[in-house]
């Protein structure tokens, strides 16, 4: 069962975004792309996710073809989440649409962001800039090792980018824009 282990910083400075992209290159790391993701979240008809710490959402990003993914919930480590993560690629992220709605399911919101991806080492670092929330950024563990090691790794590269100290949220930006239109 895929598991996701990360960090998300707060970033109260959207001008941090391209500082910390000074000290990622300067540390070496490999820029993968850019891109926007518009990410829509959907409910069970028969089970509440804000109660089961569930997700299920259609993500479209550019010319890629569109994924489904489940994430289960969300286990909390230090300043870290684990989850489990499960993603397949659709041919046809309209018809899954149909398909969702046809079985009960509804629409609760969109998320959508830019976000430009380094890889430094076994960490992939997100820098995200979120509609309606501001910037943030995401350190993912992407090796192979036991979840104290996918720590440690993240717990480095967040110090190596001197963000260590700022503030960490575990939710997830479904959650927090939920949150802010409340």
């Amino acid at each position: 069962m895929p598991a996701e282990t990360e960090a998300k910083i707060i970033l109260g400075d959207c001008g941090l975004l391209e500082r910390v992209e000074v000290k990622l290159r300067g540390l070496g790391a490999v820029f993968l792309e850019e891109k926007r993701e518009e990410d829509t979240y959907y409910q069970h008809p028969c089970r509440d996710f804000a109660e089961t710490d569930e997700a299920l959402r259609i993500r479209r990003h550019g010319e890629r073809p569109p994924e489904l993914t489940y994430k289960g919930p969300k286990r909390v480590v230090g300043g870290a989440k684990t989850r489990q993560e499960e993603t397949v690629t659709l041919s046809d992220g309209e018809a899954m649409h149909r398909i969702l709605l046809a079985l009960g399911f509804r629409p609760v919101a969109t998320v959508v962001k830019t976000r430009r991806y380094y890889r430094l080492g076994d960490v992939l670092v997100t820098l995200d800039k979120v509609e309606g929330l501001g910037c943030f950024l995401e350190a993912e563990y992407q090796g192979s090792g036991r979840p104290e090691e996918a720590i440690q790794a993240i717990e480095g590269a967040l110090a190596r980018l001197g963000v260590e100290k700022l503030p960490r949220t575990t939710l997830s930006y479904l959650e927090l824009l939920l949150h802010k239109q409340r």
